[in-house]
């Protein structure tokens, strides 16, 4: 096999990008090979190849942390949806309608944008609990989807000012409704878009743990980064890192093999209006 020919610069970045590859997947690597031992072996042999391994671990890890997976599935695909069907709408109204007003809204949900998140938790939290919201999946989806939709709105309404407008004409002239238009012309035109907002959000849902400490206080309604969070004392893991290391291991998996899939419409999407031909 022939190695493509590169200048000494080239090779020097390509060099460095691989070092930073390997250094982001160390810690990963790290915690896959201590999930695989119990304390004897991760002190005696911590280096060594695992033997035996321990498969225990990860059907502990699973075990203790399926509930938690499966609310963490369930909220973030809800805060995901609300929000792509909410700034999908918004987006559209922001691009294709014309009305007074229109330009101040929008500056206002540019604004939020630049608010940090952590002012927003005590008026979040008192606004939850005036509407009897603490401790429901209300509680936990609104206001995430909410917080999402300013960086979501800028996005999509972006991707669609670049769509032709003479599409959009002829769609009018045949008589298709504004609805029609939307999920026929401009959703599919803003696929790779549309992508990048829901992993965005998912990951932002997904990772958040301030919110559901803040407001949920039943077990049965903990999400993943919660349920970590009181793993180690409730199971009583202190001496035990291998299956600790499994839990997090097995709760990593669902949104790395999402990113692998996604990357290439997430990368799509980024770039999105970026070049014009």
């Amino acid at each position: 096999m022939r190695l493509p020919s590169l200048c000494p610069r080239q090779w020097a970045l390509h060099f460095v990008l691989a070092l930073l590859s390997l250094l982001t997947a160390l810690p990963f690597a790290l915690m896959a090979m201590m999930s695989s031992k119990d304390l004897g072996q991760l002190t005696l042999s911590f280096w060594a190849w695992p033997s035996p391994f321990r498969w225990e671990n990860y059907w502990f890890g699973l075990r203790v942390t399926g509930h938690y997976l499966a609310n963490s599935l369930l909220i973030s695909g809800a805060v995901c949806a609300l929000t792509l069907v909410c700034a999908g709408l918004a987006a559209y109204a922001f691009s294709r309608f014309r009305f007074r007003g229109r330009h101040g809204l929008f500056a206002t949900l540019l604004v939020a944008l630049m608010i940090p998140s952590a002012l927003l938790l005590v008026p979040l939290f008192l606004l939850c609990r005036e509407l009897g919201l603490l401790d429901t999946a209300f509680g936990l989806v609104l206001p995430q989807a909410a917080g999402s939709l300013p960086l979501a709105v800028l996005l999509l309404r972006t991707s669609y000012d670049g769509l032709p407008r003479d599409l959009f004409d002829a769609a009018r002239i045949d008589g298709a409704s504004e609805l029609r238009v939307l999920w026929h012309i401009v959703v599919p035109l803003s696929l790779p878009v549309f992508s990048t907002v829901a992993i965005v959000n998912l990951l932002a849902s997904w990772n958040n743990y301030i919110w559901p400490l803040l407001t949920v206080q039943a077990e049965t309604l903990r999400t993943l980064p919660l349920g970590l969070a009181f793993l180690v004392f409730e199971y009583d893991l202190k001496f035990q890192p291998g299956k600790v290391m499994a839990a997090y291991l097995m709760t990593s998996l669902p949104l790395l093999i999402l990113f692998l899939f996604m990357t290439r419409p997430f990368v799509k999407g980024l770039t999105s209006g970026a070049l014009k031909e």
